[in-house]
């Protein structure tokens, strides 16, 4: 992970587990930056409901695109000698 103040690349000095947090770690970088990072675990049927909406929008995007386009001109069989 990179410092959010200077950009440079960080190490891990402290984790801690927390009853509200997944994780919280203690980071430092090569300035000499510090902070807290905290992870959160997302329960997995939280993720699935997420991607069924995201799913469902683009569905109804792309059938909105393809009613808009106008309908494609029919090619004649008629041969050109």
């Amino acid at each position: 992970m990179k410092c959010p103040t200077c950009g440079a690349w960080t190490s891990v000095k402290q984790t801690t587990n927390s009853p509200t947090f997944g994780h919280m770690r203690r980071r430092e970088c090569a300035n000499e930056h510090r902070f807290t990072t905290k992870e959160v675990a997302i329960p997995q049927e939280e993720i699935d409901e997420e991607r069924r909406k995201h799913l469902a929008n683009n569905k109804k995007r792309l059938e909105s695109i393809r009613e808009s386009r106008p309908k494609s001109v029919r090619k004649s069989k008629a041969r050109v000698y």
